[in-house]
């Protein structure tokens, strides 16, 4: 009897939080400040969910703001979840061939997540942090810094599905347990 005074409340705040409206692509996102978009191959349509943006924003700057982007779009006060990946995961992670010197995860579980990368071929200082470290020169503007993002949605029936399946479950082996312990 009193599972369903846990069980109830627990469902249901669970199935806001899953059916509450979130970004639904890539293009929801603004852009950089002080960046300049990119159009080179795999930017653009080719690679889906997929932007990319020269500036000198560094690291901090860039994820924080994508970070904090990415909690207003989802409008649960809760922040997402930050996960830091291996620069190596880029190429699984964003897009084949993506270079990378940082790569970081923010998500909601069983929601959706964006993906920041960012390549830094020099230093804030300006120094190169790599042999033939170049600038990306875009028009008549020099940038240090390129940060691409990839977006995970995921559709508001396979959250439906995944509640609908989590919730039987729980009934399940509540129900198991107590047979269990009944000693039927």
């Amino acid at each position: 009897m009193k599972m369903r005074y846990v069980f109830f409340p627990f469902a249901i705040i669970f199935l806001v939080y899953l059916i509450i409206p979130g970004p639904t692509s890539v293009n929801d996102f603004p852009s950089l400040p002080n960046s300049v978009k990119s159009d080179l191959s795999g930017d653009t349509w080719q690679v889906p969910n997929v932007v990319g943006y020269f500036s000198d924003n560094y690291r901090k700057m860039a994820t924080s703001y994508y970070k904090n982007i990415f909690q207003q779009k989802n409008i649960l006060f809760l922040p997402p979840i930050r996960l830091n990946y291996p620069p190596e995961f880029a190429y699984t992670a964003i897009k084949v061939e993506t270079q990378s010197t940082y790569l970081e995860e923010y998500l909601y579980p069983l929601r959706n997540s964006v993906f920041v990368n960012g390549l830094e071929p020099f230093s804030e200082d300006g120094q190169r942090r790599f042999w033939g470290s170049t600038k990306f020169e875009i028009g008549d503007q020099a940038f240090f810094t390129k940060v691409t993002l990839r977006f995970y949605p995921s559709p508001i029936w396979a959250r439906l599905v995944v509640w609908v399946g989590i919730c039987l479950s729980l009934v399940l082996l509540w129900k198991l347990g107590r047979r269990i312990l009944s000693g039927e």
